[in-house]
């Protein structure tokens, strides 16, 4: 027969050890509630509002309701109180011996830790020390004495066993270095010795082009001297030979002499401005076309020097794209180097945690030799 306490009220519940019990099972309090409110609904179903004292009955039986719920819940947290301190004793013992573990596992790790740690540190300074050998510092549109500078300093490193088990790489690696900025080298030096070649042939070509031009100015001025020469001898024989007529006329013709005399002076006079104006005329187109043939030159000119300017602005474009490329492609290789890395670590750390805890260092050891932690093997 189950005992029952009363709380001072007509509704009754289990005693505590029972109630636990209760609370536990898998209906849990279902019973106790469904009793409960059978007894409260049947009570209040037999009472009145219309009278005072059916109204007073129902307001007590929904106060013992109340203590009911109170009552029912200070025992559900007296049993919340009870277990929560055992689970926090058992927390506690649980932590302080997973504290005890963890410092013995790293006592006796620390001299691996430690020399995983120096071992780490010293193949990164043969990784720098390798690096360094291809640092990128020239290319191939650099000036040949920085490439030479750089390619002198490279053939000149030494490789001896401070490289360790990098030595071979670093071998080749310096021999591969050695042979590109070789190549840097002879493609800088005929570049800088063809931009002289063509320096030296553009004054040449300056030179000769104004010589040209002086020849032709001077040439131009001999013409037209010899044609004014020429001119005046006619017009001097012409007029030995009016003057030979005339004085044979004498004095018959000398009225109409004189009038002839005067239109061929007039005439001379009309020739003489009429060869100066062909001479400034054929010196102007002289001088228009020496001019025209300085533009198209000059214009050459300046087009060569543009298409010269833009191709060395896309080399130093190509130089500056493929020096970025070569960056993002390193940095993306160290990231891909340092994900494996922690993939390996991770595998590492997840086969011990599996075998961690109660297993010994005779469990741990055959767990190497059989293989079961990856990435780790035994040399027997």
């Amino acid at each position: 027969m189950n005992e029952q306490t009363t709380i001072s009220t007509e509704l009754t519940l289990p005693q505590a050890t029972s109630l636990a019990v209760l609370f536990k099972t898998e209906s849990g309090i279902e019973p106790l509630l469904n009793e409960l409110e059978a007894k409260v609904r049947a009570e209040a179903n037999s009472l009145t509002v219309d009278t005072k004292k059916g109204r007073d009955a129902l307001v007590s039986l929904a106060f013992k309701v109340s203590k009911s719920k109170a009552e029912l819940d200070r025992q559900g947290k007296a049993l919340t109180e009870q277990q929560r301190a055992e689970i926090n004793a058992v927390n506690a013992s649980r932590k302080a011996a997973s504290d005890r573990l963890d410092a013995l596992r790293d006592e006796v790790r620390a001299p691996v830790t430690k020399w995983e740690a120096m071992e780490e540190l010293r193949v990164q300074k043969l990784k720098d020390r390798l690096a360094a050998i291809d640092a990128g510092r020239v290319d191939l549109f650099y000036p040949a004495d920085q490439i030479r500078a750089v390619y002198d300093e490279i053939v000149a490193l030494e490789i001896g066993e401070d490289w360790a088990e990098y030595s071979v790489i670093a071998h080749a690696k310096k021999a591969s270095e050695v042979a590109r900025l070789a190549g840097y080298l002879t493609a800088a030096t005929e570049r800088e010795a063809q931009a002289a070649e063509l320096a030296k042939l553009r004054a040449e070509a300056d030179a000769r082009a104004e010589a040209d031009r002086a020849r032709a100015e001077q040439e131009a001025a001999r013409a037209a001297e010899d044609r004014a020469q020429a001119e005046a001898k006619r017009l001097a024989d012409e007029a030995t030979e009016r003057a030979r007529v005339a004085a044979e006329k004498a004095d018959a013709d000398r009225i109409a002499a004189e009038k002839a005399e005067a239109e061929r002076a007039a005439q001379i006079e009309r020739d003489k401005l009429e060869a100066a104006d062909n001479a400034r005329i054929e010196a102007a187109e002289v001088a228009a076309q020496q001019r025209a043939e300085d533009a198209a030159r000059h214009q050459r000119e300046i087009a060569e020097a543009k298409a010269e300017t833009e191709r060395a602005a896309q080399a130093e474009r190509d130089r500056i794209a493929a020096q970025e490329k070569a960056a993002s492609d390193a940095r993306a290789k160290r990231e891909a180097d340092q994900a494996h890395r922690a993939k390996i670590k991770a595998d590492i750390v997840s086969a011990l945690t599996a075998i961690a805890g109660a297993a010994s260092p005779l469990q741990i050891a055959d767990a190497l030799m059989d293989g079961k932690i990856p990435h780790c093997g035994v040399t027997l």
